[in-house]
């Protein structure tokens, strides 16, 4: 058996079977031998005459009862004893060392067999030689092998085998004439002139190897936990061991019982026998080994195969056979005999190579530390045809009704098997260890499967010895044919004999006749008959077919011509005529190897094609007699390009569950000069993140690196090196890929036994080849190896270079921010092209073109655009080059295309966020050469307190992976820290902590990021001297701080790393914290109060003056009661129509601050209705009041009016920072500026507004830009603003090119536009006042009674209102939260209620325009009752997978059918975090895409299931397709992978097999998927 290895370190111990008790054993057979003796007197031996053979003859003799003979486990411990040797050839002296206090003891020699069942014959009985008591010395040892040889005993005994002996098992019964106390010395009679048919090899290797007897064996015992050595001087402690599954009496017994029971011409010898004596096989016409025989020495297992060679046939009637390889050494004791030690260090379990003989003493099949002329790496079934596997199974060795048919199982119930129905033959006879016939290398050609059990195993192997897991296991009775035309059998179980005869140690069960019959029929086809064949059995006779079978290839076609690494699939037919067909086997490298086809008469193969060039497929039949074909059917195929190593093959282990990130490879040699074209590697659907692949020389130069795109969820992905990179034969190159999350495949042991001999690829492997798969950290040349694994990565290579032109080595790097003005741009093309064809086109966001020059170097292949004029700052242009390959006559073609953003413009000195280097700060040194991870900072000091919001750092290209930033205090506390996200291919980075961290002026900080793979940017001496400083923050000399390792960054140096602070000032002591009216209000009442609030209570002294045009307006002024606000109340009705001016003066706090003058201004309605003022944005605020751009910038708005009017004034609002002088302007759409006014009285927040000079006249459809100047940055914003128009009465701010900014210091009509950002900028236009409004239509419809409670609430009006009307929904639970919206080219309000209305619930709606309800303003609706639906997954139901992130917008649902015909009234669909809050649902039909029902969602959750329901019900019919699917403009999503490849039902619905559907739009979903989005409907059967 195999070490007693496990999951850990030691195996479970497997419940033993339990052997029959002796006591019943025995009384049954003295019963039964008292019975034979009454019967049978004295009966005359028989003539020489009447039997076959010798033993026949011996076995007609009478036995003895085992009452008499045998003994129970190992015997008596007070009387012990051992042979001199493990055989004796009859004629020669035997002699016995025996250890026993006893003063009379006798000693009876039994030879076993079968005797009338009784398992015994006494032959002698030898008297004691050595006067008694006779004490022993004690035995020799060998700490350091756990030797333990007691041949230094004296001789107590001599038996001189007669020369008429039958050779067999013989035992010689010690029994102390005082106790009664007995035991066994066990040896085998030999017959060296014997030419017996059979000739059996005892176990006695095995016997020995778990012999515990002086304390050690080889599986347990002293310093190494095992002996090394085991010697034969010594009695056996073997028997009691685990009910003697591992000693003679269990399947050796029954074997030998069986034999001579039959009559069957046979002789024994030792296992040591077939290594000193080995060409006595050659004497005989069959060798059988049997039960556990599981240790063989090298010259054992050559003489076994010599044997063979030479036409002997072999029966392997064991399992675990041949496992270990042996040698042998003499003893220890004086006389130093030959082969009395068994030597095995088992180096497998040591994994090295610790015998001091150059000899491999560890498992037959073990390729790891020893090459193959020592022994190793000769897996045993390249000899016995099966190996072990499997560990304390227990099955029965089942036969297909195909398999009965076959010649093994002539005479049997069998061959009459109905078909398809299987049999089941004696239990136990597959175990405790077996085999299996694997497909490794090894396979003999020709061999075909008698039998097919599977079943469970708790230890499966799964390497060369060491580790086990439980399994699956798949056995099967094997015989082949060898060239010698010797058969060789292989039982595959130790237990195999179990079903020959019931009498053995251990549990078994009664023989099975099926199994006898195939065992007679076996040994007849090998020249072995029975001469007294039991009863119940047919006498059989050998085969006389020997015309092999044949075989037909249906496919490939002849001629097929095939890629490199494609999945093929041959199939056939085969017939055969005298016998059956019992395999097909198929060769695909011209003979060089045979693999088992699945199926006999109709056939099929499937392997992944290697090689190249031409080819042909070979396949041959294989009958029932082993007959082999001479020639095999043949198809001629072509192998075609590109070329890989592994083609489609699939790894055993996808994911490995190693979690760490790590540069994988594969070391190759081509066998012909040629070109690497790409890089291939097998993803884990976990192995995500950046995979960059890469080519290395020999020397562990990167000659070329490429990132994946468009990868599937898992799989054999691919990337393609343009140009390819030219290789030379013979040289070893390294392929490799980035795997920065880990879960990369994987397979152990892949390339200990052998590399892999394809052409054009070939990898190194095989004992001393240098190691064929690497690794090593992400980005670097893996150099590193571990246990000769496979990573699964691959090259793509090719003969010629078919890459298409492209370039590389762009300027700037695609994807970079922070670029200068004065940039060239620029390239290098990777092949040669037309210098005259060189193009390039640059242009700004909006579509301009670049006036510059182009230039192209034929030397070196590099091209270079050189603008006329500066760039633009931060402005993103795109690129494109063109050119025509050398040698080709073609227009230039597209050949590369990026894009790139130039710096920010320079903030104003002091305005804040404030950072100690500019965006266009640029480093002396872009990319260190230093690949370690370090943690990079600068030490800075602020001269005001304030607060640090992020870090920043500047980045070249190379610089990758995953970036912290890390605020510290100077004596290394970490004060906070966050992981920059979207980041550029170069330029500065900056990363926001999530909360501001408050910093004193004065004292020093180090900011500081980390990077894994180094390449950081550097200015040598940028921190000598003085150091740096700008505004309020300084770094003084030796500010760079650095570490490798992973915490506070405490080495100082004069090196800058390009790292930086955002830092914002401290807030003033005193501010105004609100103002009403607002700042910049409009349509305000005119009996309103005027107020400012402050951030603290003020003194008596301030003054809160207001006036219109001029003149002071009076009033009264007050202070509240916690002295923070100032209220002025005017005396009369403001002026109507007018500008109010505001300001406030003299304000001071209790602790002194002064708040200098403020001022601010508001206009009144008019009341007389005559005009009416608009603005497009109102009173609305940012999301963002100030942004942290510093930068000096003109923000814009373009919009049109409806109808004629004036702009009177330009509006903007101001968050904190936004400082300097502010100008507005108004541009027309020729961009000429027409208007200017210049801010005057601004308040520190809010809406500023500066009255024009004279009012601007618009007319109507006329496209004006208005904008202002933010000379300090700090700018409002709200992103994607603009996702569509925004409208207030007659004014229109289109969606399309809104949001618009240009950097600098003005004066120039604003073009950019980013993410359809708001910058709220904004007019004041007045026009004649509009008719009368009123509601011409509402939905709900009035009095509806069954409305829906997703639904948006609206009314359409009769015209444009004066004012933006609002819509207010009340219920009995009174006014409903939501939103208002005003469409004014359409003319409708709406109401969004921020969650579903109720079900069954009266609503009434109520629209207002400038206070007042319009006519039909009014109506009253009822929401419909909640349906009684179901859905296809229960409401606990969730996704395993929510992380799938697509960013962009998808539609997903699922195809469904339902068995009843109903309605469905809405659509749920699981939401993850972080995707959008408002979705869009729909009902499809199934076929011809048509939408049946749309609704929008409303009151989402932030994850979780969402319920839309539709306006109403739509039917649907039974036993037809529909898809419900949802749409996610955020591309976030659910989905579990293979979860809908076939049919979910939860009745009445179902859905489909591959019942996913998607779309990357809103139209019908057509794509289909086997995966879960999770999308659902609400169904309600019979409506």
């Amino acid at each position: 058996m195999p070490e007693r290895i496990s999951r850990g370190n030691l195996r479970q111990p497997h419940p033993p079977y339990l052997r029959r008790t002796k006591s019943s054993v025995l009384a049954v057979l003295v019963a039964l031998a008292v019975g034979v003796m009454a019967s049978i007197v004295a009966p005359p031996a028989p003539a020489a005459a009447a039997c076959a053979n010798e033993v026949a003859c011996e076995n007609a003799k009478p036995g003895a009862a085992p009452g008499e003979w045998d003994v129970a486990g190992d015997g008596d411990a007070d009387i012990q004893g051992f042979a001199t040797d493990i055989s004796v050839d009859r004629g020669n002296r035997i002699d016995f060392k025996v250890d026993t206090d006893a003063r009379a003891y006798s000693i009876t020699v039994y030879r076993t067999g079968w005797y009338q069942g009784l398992g015994a014959r006494k032959i002698t009985t030898i008297s004691p030689s050595a006067p008694l008591p006779q004490l022993q010395p004690t035995c020799r040892s060998d700490a350091s092998t756990q030797l333990f040889d007691c041949g230094n005993w004296g001789v107590s005994a001599t038996w001189n085998v007669p020369a008429t002996a039958v050779s067999g098992v013989y035992v010689a019964l010690l029994q102390r004439a005082d106790t009664g106390g007995r035991s066994h010395i066990i040896f085998v009679v030999r017959d060296d002139d014997s030419d017996s048919e059979v000739l059996l090899q005892t176990a006695d290797t095995t016997w020995q190897a778990y012999n515990g007897y002086g304390g050690s064996s080889f599986y347990f015992g002293g310093q190494n936990g095992r002996s090394y050595e085991a010697s034969y001087n010594r009695p056996f402690s073997t028997r009691a061991d685990n009910n003697g599954r591992d000693f003679y009496f269990s399947s050796e017994y029954a074997q030998v019982r069986f034999l001579e029971r039959n009559g069957y011409d046979v002789s024994y010898l030792a296992g040591v026998d077939t290594d000193r004596f080995g060409e006595l096989l050659l004497n005989h016409q069959v060798f059988i080994s049997v039960g556990h025989d599981e240790y063989w020495s090298g010259r054992q297992r050559a003489n076994i195969e010599a044997a063979r060679d030479a036409g002997v046939h072999l029966q392997f009637l064991g399992g675990n056979d041949g496992y270990w390889r042996t040698r042998y050494a003499p003893s220890i004791d004086a006389s130093a005999t030959a082969y009395r030690t068994l030597v095995c260090y088992k180096e497998t379990r040591s994994n090295a190579k610790i015998d001091p003989s150059t000899e491999w003493t560890g498992t037959w099949r073990d390729p790891r530390f020893a090459p193959t002329s020592a022994g190793a790496n000769r897996p045993e079934n390249a000899l016995i045809g099966t190996l072990y596997v499997a560990n304390h199974n227990d099955l029965a060795v089942t036969v297909s009704s195909d398999e009965g048919k076959l010649r093994l199982w002539r005479g049997t119930s069998l061959t009459n098997l109905a078909a398809g129905s299987s049999a089941q033959l004696a239990p136990h006879t597959i175990g405790y260890e077996s085999n299996e016939d694997l497909d490794n290398g090894w396979r003999p050609p020709g061999l075909i499967r008698l039998s097919t059990t599977t079943g469970p195993t708790p230890e499966y192997l799964q390497d060369y010895g060491n580790t086990v897991r439980p399994g699956t296991t798949t056995h099967h009775l094997t015989l082949y044919r060898a060239a010698s035309g010797a058969l060789v059998f292989s039982a595959g179980s130790i237990q195999w004999p179990w079903g020959l005869d019931q009498e053995h140690d251990g549990a078994g069960a009664p023989a099975d006749a099926r199994m006898q019959q195939a065992q007679v029929n076996l040994l007849a086809d090998m020249g072995a008959l029975a001469t007294t064949l039991q009863g119940g059995l047919v006498a059989a006779t050998p085969s006389t077919d020997h015309t092999a079978a044949s075989a037909v290839i249906n496919a490939p076609a002849a001629g097929a011509q095939i890629p490199n690494g494609a999945t093929v699939d041959v199939t056939g037919t085969a017939s055969d005529v005298g016998g059956r067909v019992a395999g097909v086997e198929v060769s695909t490298d011209g003979g060089a190897s045979w693999h088992p086809a699945t199926g006999t008469t109709n056939w099929s193969y499937r392997y992944v094609q290697h090689g190249r060039g031409t080819s042909d497929i070979r396949v041959r039949a294989i009958d029932d007699s082993a007959n082999i074909p001479a020639q095999p059917a043949t198809v001629a195929t072509t192998v075609i390009g590109p070329f890989s190593v592994f083609g489609e093959q699939v790894p055993a282990i996808v994911d490995s569950g190693d979690t760490s990130g790590v540069e994988l490879g594969l070391r190759f040699t081509p066998t012909d000069d040629g070109y690497v074209s790409g890089v291939r590697f097998y993803k884990s659907s976990l192995n995500t993140g950046a995979h960059v692949g890469s080519l290395w020389s020999p020397q562990g130069e990167r000659l070329a690196s490429v990132a994946f795109a468009d990868e599937t969820a898992s799989g054999w992905q691919r990337a393609v090196f343009n140009p390819a990179v030219a290789v030379s034969a013979g040289s070893r190159y390294t392929i490799s890929y980035t795997a920065p999350r880990g879960h990369y495949s994987v397979q152990g042991n892949a390339f200990w036994s052998a590399g892999i001999g394809y052409d054009p690829l070939l990898v190194d492997g095989g004992f001393g080849a240098p190691p064929a798969a690497v690794y090593g950290a992400p980005g670097a040349f893996p150099s590193n190896s571990f246990g000769s694994s496979n990573y699964f990565v691959d090259a793509i290579f090719e003969s010629t270079d078919s890459t298409p032109l492209a370039a590389t080595n762009l300027r700037p790097p695609g994807g970079s921010t922070s670029v200068p003005l004065h940039t060239t741009i620029g390239a290098t093309f990777l092949k040669n092209v037309v210098s005259a064809s060189v193009t390039f086109n640059v242009a700004d966001d909006v579509g301009a073109a670049v006036a510059g020059t182009t230039s192209y170097d034929p030397t070196t292949r590099t091209a270079a655009f050189t603008p006329n004029a500066p760039l633009r700052e931060f402005v993103a242009y795109s690129v494109t080059l063109s050119a025509t390959p050398a040698g080709s006559t073609s227009p230039p073609a597209q050949v590369a295309a990026w894009g790139f953003t130039t710096v920010r413009p320079t903030p104003a000195p002091g305005a804040c966020p404030c950072r100690l280097f500019n965006d266009s700060t640029t480093p002396a040194v872009l990319e260190v050469a230093d690949s370690a991870a370090v943690t990079l900072g600068v030490r800075f000091t602020p001269s005001v307190d304030g607060t640090v919001t992020g870090v920043a750092f500047y980045k070249g290209a190379g610089n990758t992976g995953q970036h912290v930033g890390t605020l510290w205090s100077a004596t290394g506390a970490q004060l906070a820290t966050a992981t920059f996200s979207g980041e550029s291919t170069s330029g500065w980075q900056t990363v926001d902590f999530a909360e501001p961290i408050d910093v004193t002026a004065g004292t020093s900080y180090v900011a500081a990021y980390r990077t894994t793979v180094g390449k950081y940017s550097a200015t040598p001496g940028a921190f000598s001297g003085s150091g740096v400083s700008y505004g309020p923050l300084s770094a003084g000399t030796q500010a760079g701080a650095y570490t490798y390792g992973t915490g506070f960054p405490g080495n100082a140096s004069t090196t800058s790393y390009l790292v930086d602070v955002v830092f914002e000032k401290g807030a003033d002591p005193i501010a105004i914290v609100s103002t009403t009216p607002a700042a910049g209000a409009m349509g305000v009442d005119r009996a309103s109060a005027i107020s400012a609030t402050l951030s603290v209570p003020i003194t008596s002294g301030y003054e809160l003056a207001v006036s219109s045009r001029g003149t002071a307006i009076a009033g009264a002024t007050a202070l509240s009661a916690d002295r923070t606000t100032v209220t002025f109340t005017p005396a009369a009705p403001l002026p109507n129509g007018a500008t109010i001016n505001v300001a406030l003066t003299g304000v001071r706090s209790d602790s002194g601050s002064v708040l200098a003058t403020k001022r601010w201004s508001f206009a009144t309605v008019d009341s007389t209705g005559a005009t009416t003022a608009y603005s497009l944005f109102g009173s609305a605020t940012p999301a963002t009041p100030a942004t942290d751009d510093g930068s000096s910038v003109e923000l814009a708005v373009a919009f049109q009016a409806s109808q004629p009017g004036e702009i009177t004034a330009i509006r903007f609002y101001k968050g904190a920072g936004n400082g300097g002088t502010h100008t507005g302007s108004l541009w027309n759409d020729a961009g000429d500026r027409i208007a200017s006014v210049t801010f005057a009285n601004e308040t520190e927040t809010g809406w500023q507004t500066a009255l024009l000079e004279s009012p601007v006249v618009l007319e109507a459809g006329q496209v004006v830009v208005v904008s202002y100047l933010a000379p300090q940055g700090r700018y409002a914003a709200t992103g994607g603003y603009f996702q569509n128009p925004a409208a207030n009465g007659p004014l229109v701010a289109p969606a399309e090119g809104n949001g618009r900014y240009r950097y600098g210091a003005g004066g120039t009509l604003p073009t950019s536009t980013w993410n359809r950002t708001n910058y709220f900028v904004d007019v004041l236009f007045t026009t004649s006042t509009l008719a009368p409004v009123t509601v011409t239509s509402t939905s709900p419809t009035s009095g509806q009674q069954d409305a829906a409670t997703g639904e948006r609430v609206s009314a359409q009006l009769s015209a444009t209102p004066v004012a933006a009307p609002t819509l207010v929904v009340t219920g009995p639970a009174g006014a409903v939260a939501g939103q208002t919206a005003w469409d004014a080219p359409t003319n409708t309000v709406s109401f969004t209620p921020d969650a579903p209305l109720a079900w069954s619930t009266p609503y009434t709606a109520t629209v207002g325009v400038g206070g007042q309800t319009p006519p039909g303003g009014t109506w009253d609706f009822t929401t419909r009752a909640e349906p009684q639906a179901v859905s296809i997954f229960s409401a606990t139901a969730g996704p395993a997978r929510t992380d799938w992130d697509d960013a962009t917008g998808i539609q997903l649902g699922v195809r469904f059918t339902s068995s009843v015909a109903g309605v469905v009234s809405g659509i749920r669909f699981f939401k993850v975090a972080g995707d959008a809050n408002t979705h869009t649902v729909r009902l499809w039909a199934g076929s011809g895409g048509t939408a049946l029902a749309t609704a929008t969602s409303i009151g989402e959750t932030a994850s979780g299931w969402q319920t839309v329901y539709f306006a109403a019900p739509v039917p649907i019919d039974a036993n037809t397709e529909y898809r419900a699917s949802y749409f996610t403009p955020r591309g976030r999503y659910a989905a579990d992978p293979g979860a809908l490849a076939e049919a979910v039902v939860a009745a009445p619905l179902s859905t489909l097999p591959v019942g996913g559907v998607y779309l990357y739009g809103t139209g019908f979903p057509s794509g289909t998927a086997p995966h879960n989005y999770w999308a659902d409907v609400m169904f309600t059967p019979g409506e």
